[in-house]
């Protein structure tokens, strides 16, 4: 491939790489290679490459010319002049133009004064390093006065490499972000480093793929993120699946990898795999849109194949494209292991221990319609459980069980090294889809835990709910208590009290709202009371059979609203040895449901009465639970309810939903990664910064990412008179059935999230709180701020003075808080205590650079950003803060004409600047769209403001 410049003796490096990059670097190579050939057959690509060569000497002449005259002159301002008029020149460094002279000249403007120390440094840092050594050291010394500044140090290694790379007596490749990108997509290079440690990892891999020229490597890089093409699989992916798979073997449950050295490798790897997936991914969308007709969504590949820490690291690879729907959707799957090549259509991801009336049937249903239209020269692909090394093997025309994947099978090599074998996965998928429609419509077949030994997952639940917890002895405790009021001679001197309290409350399970069993209550008068007692005491410890007083107090209730679920309580606190803490038949926790999971028969319910039914299913699930966790029974429904939800995923778990959210929100993966581990700590976090710096929208996305379950989350917004009683419960009024106004318990948004959070405790349930500091926070949380931080507490709340109240570790708040409503100084210091603070500025952190991205995707005018960027600049300097800037969802808008950035800026920001210089004529003359654009547009002077 033509070069800008000759190439001569690579700098020196001073580590040798390891055994297993060396070996990496084969395995790369062979994708490398593939996407070189791609290169070369692509015209409009050679083509732009020529005319850029063609201006490649003259270019680096000319900038050897204007470093040889900043050694010389030390005029740092005739540098950065010339910088700028050299970066619009046609030729193989267009890219610097856009970003580079502008930084250039923050930096020379901020040196004002001192600008003989700046040419100093630049003289010194332009200078081309020997080595690897050297790189390192003047790209931190052109950080640190960067940052010290105050400015970004982004554009420092592309600028510095830009630089050094027109030097024709040595072979530094350019770090520019598209080519970096594509290394770190591909799992090649590591994420967490400095910049330092980035070029010179970026530097030593353009070297081992390209040793001839290492500025093919960055060239091709570019190619790579920019057009994106498939290229085929490489053949060091099935090695790189074998040596994971090895390490896989090692990683033992519950213990995890033997040695840090194992489980870091395997990491590595796994992130390779997951890089491969995503090229996959992202450059045959369009190829399969076409051939198939269909709309997809591209996923993302989990490193891990649970979603728990200790789980292994993956073995395998596949990439996967969604169709409509929801996340259980069948989806078209490539899917790459270390024996073959498999592509098809998977039937989407139910979660395992889903269950549903008729699961049987749709399983069968599904099958045999699949089995009736499956295409010739298409099969059923078997698929092992996640943990194994060989996911996938070919198993015929008859239905293997398990996951449904129909598909082409090539065993190694068949597929490999192939940028033809493009169009052979194209027919494939053209030939399943007519299957999409046979599954359209149906639930994906439920594959629960019935067959498996439960002895098998005890041990899991133990360990991974955890159980028993000190909230577990509470509920033991607190039927104990309720026990006592309801034996013979508790019920002769009724509390009730204590039976309002059975029926509000958590203790020992909830029965759900009774707000009609409620009002009879308080209306009862003492004859009523009398009733109500004797009526619970031939319940409880009247003769005959349970089934007969059961069926007898439903049918004839001595009070209004005495329902099957309370009926049901009053049994299993009173007799915890026959009846399990389960009250509701159906729904997605009751009796029928645990019995599917644990595969438990029970009798048709037209057979029998609903007292009945209910004995039967208990006396069952308890014959099927008591050998694990003997006379525990509370224990023994938390187990079951594990089991139940513990797989109610709501996507396929090889999906990164985090990594996905990051493509969406286009913001750094590793920025969403530790927004998580934040959450994982305290449980809270505060996003905080200017208006408009998509603070809500990404607390929003990455809450979905978190829990895809729209019912396990929820959105409030605080505001002047937000109280206690709207946020957590209070007494509200209501009319009762004679039309008198009556006051109940109501419980608020947060008690609402929280008692799904306990009811639910495997998965996360996320609570995202709007304009967080608009309210009186002590007044709002109460009490609660306590519990904020020690979650394995509970307090007594003001509505529940007899019951405690915890908040469940799995329940995560995400706040949003505008720093120009109310300064996080203000914020108080007991909220701020349990809470992490995450600032979103635009000029630094995770939405440095959000505006300009955002426009280049949606080929928006990107210059728009470069103008916000300046404008920040100055009210970062004239308001001696950065709390007032312009927030970029502004102009995250479709149709971005000149009009319609007048309007916004006329309308939106003006009238926010307006606010902070009220009065100062002469400032806010400069802050005009005119002025503005006059300033900072595309032929923008870059005047300096009136001082501030």
């Amino acid at each position: 491939m033509a070069q800008p410049h000759t190439a001569h003796d690579q700098p020196a490096t001073t580590d040798q790489p390891s055994p297993e990059h060396r070996r990496d670097l084969e395995r790369w190579r062979t994708t490398y290679d593939l996407l070189a050939a791609a290169a070369r057959q692509d015209a409009t690509a050679q083509a732009r490459w020529a005319a850029e060569d063609r201006h490649g000497e003259e270019r680096c002449a000319e900038m050897r010319e204007i470093l040889q005259d900043l050694t010389l002159r030390r005029d740092v301002r005739a540098f950065a002049a010339a910088v700028a008029a050299w970066g619009a020149r046609p030729g193989p460094f267009a890219q610097f133009a856009p970003s580079g002279p502008a930084w250039l000249h923050q930096l020379v403007e901020a040196s004002a004064g001192h600008e003989r120390d700046l040419a100093d440094l630049f003289v010194a840092v332009c200078r081309t390093p020997h080595g690897d050594d050297e790189a390192a050291a003047r790209i931190r010394a052109l950080e640190d006065v960067a940052r010290t500044g105050g400015h970004t140090t982004t554009p420092v290694l592309p600028v510095l490499s830009v630089f050094w790379t027109t030097d024709r007596a040595a072979r530094w490749p350019v770090a520019w972000s598209p080519a970096v990108a594509s290394f770190l997509t591909l799992g090649w290079m590591g994420r967490h480093m400095t910049l330092a440690e980035r070029y010179v990892a970026f530097a030593q891999l353009c070297r081992g793929l390209a040793s001839h020229d290492p500025r093919e490597a960055e060239r091709l890089m570019v190619y790579l993120e920019a057009a994106g093409p498939f290229v085929g699989v490489g053949s060091g992916l099935p090695q790189t699946c074998d040596e994971a798979a090895e390490l896989m073997d090692e990683h033992e449950p519950m213990r995890g990898y033997p040695r840090a050295e194992s489980e870091a490798r395997a990491a590595g790897l796994a992130g390779q795999l997951r890089g491969a997936a995503t090229l996959l991914t992202r450059s045959l969308r369009r190829p399969l849109e076409q051939a198939t007709g269909l709309r997809l969504r591209e996923t993302n590949l989990q490193t891990r194949v649970g979603t728990g820490r200790d789980a292994p690291f993956r073995a395998d690879l596949h990439a996967t494209w969604s169709l409509p729907g929801d996340a259980g959707a069948p989806a078209l799957r490539l899917w790459v292991t270390r024996s073959g090549v498999a592509v098809g259509l998977h039937a989407g991801w139910p979660g395992a221990g889903h269950v549903g009336v008729g699961a049987e049937d749709r399983q069968a249903r599904i099958v045999a319609a699949v089995q009736r239209h499956l295409p010739p020269d298409v099969q059923f692909l078997a698929v092992d459980g996640a943990a194994t090394a060989d996911r996938v093997s070919p198993a015929g025309r008859s239905y293997p069980g398990g996951e449904i994947f129909v598909g082409r099978w090539w065993p190694h090599p068949e597929a490999l090294d192939r940028a033809d074998v493009a169009q052979e996965l194209l027919a494939t998928a053209r030939a399943v889809t007519p299957l999409v429609d046979v599954l359209a419509g149906h639930d994906p077949t439920p594959t629960g835990p019935a067959d498996l030994e439960l002895l098998a997952h005890l041990e899991q639940f133990r360990v991974g709910r955890p159980y028993p917890t000190e909230r577990d002895g509470w509920h033991e405790e607190q039927r104990r208590s309720l026990a006592a009021h309801l034996d013979p001679d508790g019920l002769d001197a009724f509390d009730l009290a204590s039976f309002r309290r059975l029926v509000t409350g958590r203790a020992y399970g909830a029965v759900g709202s009774h707000s009609v069993l409620q009002a009879a209550l308080a209306g009862l008068d003492a004859p009523g009371l009398d009733r109500l007692a004797g009526a619970l005491k031939t319940l409880l410890w009247g003769s005959g059979s349970d089934a007969e007083r059961i069926d007898a107090v439903l049918s004839d209730p001595p009070v209004p609203g005495l329902g099957e679920t309370v009926v049901m309580k009053l049994m299993a606190v009173v007799h915890p040895a026959r009846y399990l803490p389960v009250y509701p038949l159906g729904g997605a926790d009751g009796k029928v449901a645990l019995a599917r999971v644990l595969g438990v028969d029970l009798p048709e319910t037209s057979d029998t009465t609903r007292a009945r039914l209910h004995l039967t299913a208990s006396d069952r699930l308890r014959a099927r639970l008591e050998p694990l966790l003997p006379g525990d029974p509370w224990g023994q429904v938390q187990f079951a309810r594990w089991l139940l939800h513990r797989g109610e995923a709501v996507a396929d778990p090889d999906r990164d939903l985090i990594a996905e959210a990051a493509a969406d929100l286009l913001v750094d993966e590793d920025f969403l990664r530790e927004v998580h581990r934040l959450l994982e700590d305290k449980k809270q976090v505060v996003f905080y910064g200017p208006p408009g710096t998509g603070k809500t929208f990404l607390a929003q996305r990455f809450a979905a990412a978190l829990q895809p379950d729209s019912t396990k989350r929820a959105v409030v917004q605080f505001h002047p008179s937000t109280s206690y009683e709207d946020f957590f419960e209070g007494f509200r009024p209501r009319l009762d059935a004679q039309g008198q106004m009556v006051y109940e318990l109501r419980k608020g948004p947060l008690a609402l999230l929280a008692e799904a959070a306990e009811a639910d405790p495997t998965t996360p349930h996320v609570m995202v709180i709007d304009e967080i500091n608009r309210a009186n926070l002590p007044r709002v949380f109460g009490e609660l701020l306590y519990l904020l931080e020690y979650r394995s507490s509970s307090v007594l709340t003001s509505y529940r003075p007899d019951e405690g109240f915890e908040l469940p570790p799995n329940l995560l708040f995400i706040g949003t808080m505008n720093t120009a409503d109310r300064s996080i100084a203000l914020v108080d210091a007991a909220l701020r205590r349990r809470f992490h603070f995450v600032p979103f500025m635009p000029h630094e952190g995770p939405m440095e650079g959000l505006l300009l991205r955002w426009l280049s995707a949606h080929d928006g005018p990107v210059w728009v950003a470069e103008l916000v960027d300046r404008v920040n600049e100055e009210l970062r300097h004239a308001l001696r803060g950065p709390h007032l800037q312009i927030g970029h969802s502004h102009f995250m808008v479709d149709q971005l004409d000149d009009a319609a950035l007048q309007r916004i800026w006329n309308y939106s920001i003006y009238p926010f600047i307006e606010d902070q210089f009220y009065g100062r004529e002469d400032l806010l003359r400069t802050f005009t769209w005119a002025a503005v654009l006059e300033r900072h547009g595309p032929t923008g002077s870059t005047r300096p403001l009136p001082p501030a």
